[in-house]
């Protein structure tokens, strides 16, 4: 019998896909990894099923999550996002994700990637906790608060400890399924 981590049991069959398939699984592609951050701010205050709802929105309104284009939107895109009924239509998280592929592009024009600075800031190990009850499963972490303020120095916008907890958990630099769950490895 599978079993699954407490809240990807608390709505549809879209939490339990992106949980099985998705969250926690070690990711290494740049464009994926601006996604995940993206949809991880989008998600600040909001539940994460309704995100997922809107992630195919998401990609085509923020054209797949191509840092170069992101990097590039003007005023005029952030309005038109703003206007957009099919996405979450937050100014401050739509101008932080531009933000934050503009910062991208630096780190890729000083010859290095997101991905690589995560993965060495982690010791380019994946944290693995073996939590057995989700009420353990803190909301941030002394490493998730070096992470952020690391990237917030390299320019990055809304990314606070407890998105970036999110986020980490999202890309695999920490794996927090519960001891009990079927997809802890």
């Amino acid at each position: 019998m599978v079993q699954r981590c407490a809240w990807a049991n608390t709505g549809g069959q879209l939490l339990r896909d992106y949980h099985d398939h998705e969250w926690g699984k070690k990711v290494k592609d740049e464009r994926l990894i601006f996604e995940l951050l993206s949809l991880e701010i989008m998600q600040a205050g909001l539940n994460w099923e309704l995100v997922l709802k809107k992630r195919e929105a998401f990609k085509v309104a923020f054209d797949n999550f191509e840092i170069t284009k992101v990097a590039a939107y003007d005023a005029a895109k952030v309005e038109e996002l703003c206007q957009n009924p099919a996405i979450i239509r937050n100014k401050r998280k739509i101008r932080a994700i531009i933000t934050n592929a503009q910062a991208i592009t630096t780190l890729h024009l000083a010859g290095t990637t997101l991905n690589k600075l995560l993965w060495q800031l982690a010791d380019n190990r994946t944290v693995i906790n073996n939590w057995e009850h989700a009420e353990q499963v803190p909301a941030k972490t002394l490493f998730s608060k070096r992470v952020a303020l690391e990237l917030q120095q390299k320019g990055f916008k809304f990314v606070g400890p407890t998105i970036v907890y999110s986020f980490l958990q999202a890309v695999g630099i920490i794996n927090d399924h519960l001891s009990y769950c079927s997809f802890k490895y």
